[in-house]
């Protein structure tokens, strides 16, 4: 091959040997996730830790670091591009001059966009409102991995307090026992009073062991949100019993659910206007400088030329695009609709399922202190011989049935409050955990 002909090529070299060779570190996706022990977890700790651990937020984390690449590339137009290009190998070109035989040539081209008529400007603002619908996503999502976890939570909790109910119930029998058999050792009763009570001891030996067999299952649940196993879960705050219902006026326009679908919808509108600016030319400016490469001599060539690009007839494909963007915007228009049905539909029943939680609660309390009482009351007759040990279990079932459904009522309404906070996208900004609601990616850390 011809030395100039090399020469030509080596010019082009440079510029392809300096593309980078990304690498990435090795995936091990067949470890399974880790758990830990631990003698306390905290509810914000809980969230924090779930935070970590959820593919979710991870996910749309990463959305968010593709929304900025998006748009730095959208960005880029308005920048010079610039490029190589070199080839070998003989052509012949002739003309009114005579004939001319190349053996390679190298050059470098520079091209700047001028003025496009908004087909760049849109791309960029395009991208600018689908990076904020992706930095949204990733505080709704947060929101949701809060709530999920806060439920959990809360059943391990509702589980602990039935086991304990249960178990106190237990030793309130087995008084109850202690009693026959003196009575029946005394012979003021038979001792078929005795084994009622050891059965009713036994039956509710089963409640308590299905009880257990569903905090246990709780724990799980939790510990596969959290990664942590632990026995002691302080309560949660009043403040999320207190928060302000407001079901005529929510905020929608501080919900990120909502924020994101309307974000979205910007964008739809964008491309709208990147296919209505196709009917229109773009103007741009290009210089280059080409090194030809032949048998009898070398020389340059090069130019310095106004581009204009202006579409003619291309069979109706632009206007289908404008329509089809145009149906875009229309969908994205129902679905922030949709997330604000979806936000009230979650808010409303939460609200209905907490007034009625605390209704019950309040009714369970009262039946509760009511049964307590008449228990003390029929253990003093049934000494005396003026109540019947059927008497005295009865009530004592009373006691537990009406304690365990103030317990379940408790935490039905903390957990219909918790739907509610998540609902209303307020549920982290109670716990005291900080969520940055205009700039930034950055996850909350421990």
């Amino acid at each position: 091959m011809n030395k100039r002909a090399w020469r030509a090529l080596l010019l082009v070299l440079p510029g392809i040997c300096a593309v980078p060779v990304y690498g990435e570190s090795q995936y091990d996706w067949q470890a399974a996730p880790s758990e830990q022990l631990q003698a306390q977890l905290s509810i914000k700790e809980a969230i924090l830790r779930a935070f970590a651990r959820n593919p979710k937020i991870a996910q749309a984390s990463a959305q968010i670091r593709v929304g900025k690449a998006n748009l730095e590339e959208a960005q880029s137009a308005w920048f010079p591009q610039v490029s190589l290009q070199g080839n070998v190998g003989r052509s012949h070109r002739t003309d009114s001059a005579g004939s001319l035989n190349n053996n390679g040539s190298g050059g470098v081209t520079l091209k700047q966009l001028l003025y496009d008529f908004g087909k760049t400007g849109s791309s960029i603002d395009e991208q600018h409102n689908l990076s904020d619908a992706y930095r949204y996503d990733l505080y709704s999502t947060l929101n949701e991995v809060g709530m999920q976890t806060l439920q959990a939570y809360l059943q391990v909790k509702r589980y602990q307090a039935l086991s304990l109910a249960a178990e106190n119930n237990i030793k309130s029998l087995k008084s109850v026992q202690e009693m026959a058999d003196l009575r029946a050792e005394a012979g003021l009763s038979s001792q078929s009073d005795v084994l009622q009570a050891q059965s009713r001891i036994a039956s509710l030996n089963a409640t308590l062991a299905q009880y257990e067999a569903q905090k246990r299952s709780a724990q799980a649940a939790l510990s596969v949100l959290t990664g942590v196993v632990s026995d002691r879960l302080p309560d949660l705050p009043d403040s999320l019993m207190k928060q302000k219902i407001t079901l005529a006026s929510l905020p929608y326009e501080r919900n990120n659910a909502v924020r994101s679908a309307q974000a979205k919808q910007l964008a739809a509108q964008e491309r709208i206007r990147q296919a209505q600016a196709q009917h229109w030319p773009t103007v741009s400016v290009q210089a280059g400088r080409t090194r030809y490469e032949n048998d009898n001599s070398s020389y340059w060539d090069d130019q310095v030329q106004l581009v204009v690009d202006a579409p003619v007839y291309q069979g109706g494909a632009v206007s289908a695009r404008v329509d089809a963007a145009e149906g875009d915007r229309a969908s994205a228009q129902a679905v922030v609709e949709a997330s604000k049905l979806d936000i009230n539909q979650r808010a409303s029943t939460a609200w209905a399922d907490l007034t009625g939680a605390q209704q019950r609660q309040q009714a369970g309390e009262a039946q509760f202190l009511s049964a307590d009482r008449a228990r003390g009351v029929y253990r003093d007759e049934y000494r005396l011989s003026k109540r019947s040990l059927n008497d005295l279990l009865s009530i004592e079932q009373d006691v537990f049935q009406a304690e365990s459904s103030s317990i379940v009522a408790r935490y039905d309404a903390w957990d219909a409050a918790v739907r509610y906070a998540a609902a209303a996208d307020n549920l982290l900004d109670m716990l005291g955990i900080e969520r940055s609601r205009t700039v930034g990616d950055d996850l909350p850390a421990l």
